[in-house]
């Protein structure tokens, strides 16, 4: 039987992974190294970590980044919802976790939206880490994350895929600006040189001939070329969620 480690590698050097009906499937779709690893430096770093919940499962390799190092612990509880697990990604998710000889996960066949409220009745701040890598709407991510906020601890940790898709972007700034939260820690992606190429050939075209326009745009281009993405992040819960009932902000 492999470790979660040694499955991991296997599945990135293979690119290739069994479902449940014996079909094998090329690996798409699939968080990559270096979200994995923050994942599991998130995990290594804070020895209170212990149980944890995630949103979205697909192949099992943040399920497995997680649980390499939950595996070292006493009491280690991860808990996965998918609702398409055994449909869309033929169960391939769960038996890599299983081939990787990881017993103590509990599987949650549901969409977030009922499976979350009905995990918060049994008491709030009961996770260590929420992880929140599931359908990717704006209002979808907000209710996962509203609900994650509540299921954490002080001092739990809430990370979120895919921050730079616009809606979940946008969701998870409203989220970061918290009072509870600060940030403990990013994923970022610097723009590949076809992405540069277009958007500095973009901006010349809107500089045009105007003197303003091409100092504007310069300076607009540079921001552009050089900001990095931000692809994952991480929240630390700092305190209790005590925001009033009227809270709101539009800095995001």
């Amino acid at each position: 039987m492999l470790t979660p480690d040694e499955m991991i590698e296997r599945i990135y050097a293979t690119r290739r992974l069994t479902g449940r009906s014996g079909k094998e499937h090329e690996l798409h779709s699939a968080l990559d190294r270096e979200k994995g690893d923050f994942l599991r430096s998130i995990v290594a770093n804070d020895s209170e970590i212990v149980t944890t919940l995630e949103v979205g499962c697909a192949y099992g390799l943040s399920s497995l980044f997680i649980c390499s190092e939950l595996a070292k612990r006493d009491g280690a509880s991860h808990t996965i919802i998918d609702p398409f697990q055994n449909t869309d990604w033929d169960g391939a998710g769960l038996l890599n976790l299983d081939n990787a000889g990881v017993k103590f996960y509990t599987f949650v066949e549901e969409r977030s939206e009922f499976a979350l409220p009905e995990i918060l009745k049994k008491g709030e701040g009961r996770f260590d880490l929420v992880f929140v890598d599931g359908f990717h709407t704006f209002d979808q991510t907000l209710l996962d994350c509203y609900y994650a906020t509540r299921l954490l601890r002080i001092g739990g940790v809430l990370a979120i895929d895919d921050v730079a898709l616009l809606p979940v972007g946008r969701a998870t700034r409203y989220f970061a600006e918290y009072p509870c939260y600060e940030t403990l820690g990013v994923v970022t992606e610097s723009r590949s040189k076809p992405a540069k190429a277009i958007i500095s050939k973009t901006m010349k075209a809107i500089a045009g001939r105007d003197r303003w326009a091409k100092v504007i745009s310069a300076s607009l281009s540079k921001k552009l070329l050089d900001h990095p993405r931000v692809e994952m992040i991480a929240l630390k819960k700092i305190a209790d969620d005590n925001r009033e009932w009227n809270w709101y902000t539009d800095n995001f």
